[in-house]
């Protein structure tokens, strides 16, 4: 789908597990995240995350 993995993690608690993942926009992502639940044994909890130059930049527009 033109993406890939950057990290993975098993983790303890609520969630079994954490993947890192980057891909060329936001489509491809919940392409992909939709095409995995719909196979049934998997649901997924998305999260936008913005690099620091992006959020600096978010932040000084605000004035």
């Amino acid at each position: 789908m033109g993406g890939s993995f950057k990290e993975f993690y098993l983790t303890m608690g609520e969630y079994d597990m954490v993947v890192i993942g980057e891909a060329s926009d936001d489509a491809v992502m919940a392409r992909f995240a939709l095409s995995l639940g719909m196979k049934g044994n998997v649901r997924t909890k998305t999260l936008k995350a913005f690099p620091e130059a992006a959020y600096r930049e978010i932040i000084a527009s605000l004035g």
